[in-house]
């Protein structure tokens, strides 16, 4: 019986050391994608146009980013950190758009952004993830 309980609170011990190092939920990306090439990519919303111009993510070598939020640009830099993610605005430009779908989507970005804290690759999309490992965002490669 003594053993049978070693034996067991072992296999316990394994099971979750291995659940330890299992990556984060919602964390697995394209074989070989890092956050790392998130440097020097330029991204537009995967979803319908919205507004006269594409929401957009440009990320330099260094690391800085701009885009346009719907209506406004906007600028900041992204931090790296194995495979955490946080993408910190800088500031923008604050001008009134119509109709106000665009301000929306804006401010939804401008959100998403905020909490942004990981990022993955999905079949060719940009996926910006909060802290839950929950999508905020996706993105399409800019042609």
């Amino acid at each position: 019986m003594k053993k049978q309980v070693l034996n067991t609170s072992a296999l316990a011990a394994v099971v979750c050391g291995l659940a330890a190092c299992s990556p984060t939920p919602g964390a697995s990306s394209e074989k070989g994608w890092t956050p790392q090439d998130l440097l020097d990519s330029h991204w537009i919303d995967a979803g319908p146009l919205v507004g006269q111009a594409p929401v957009s993510l440009d990320i330099g070598p260094d690391g800085h980013m701009s885009g346009h939020a719907g209506c406004n640009r906007y600028i900041g830099k992204v931090d790296i950190a194995g495979q955490r993610v946080r993408l910190v605005q800088g500031g923008s430009t604050r001008m009134f758009c119509f109709p106000q779908e665009v301000m929306d989507t804006e401010a939804r970005l401008i959100e998403a952004l905020d909490k942004t804290r990981a990022a993955r690759q999905e079949q060719g999309l940009l996926l910006l993830l909060d802290e839950a490992g929950q999508v905020v965002w996706r993105f399409k490669p800019r042609d």
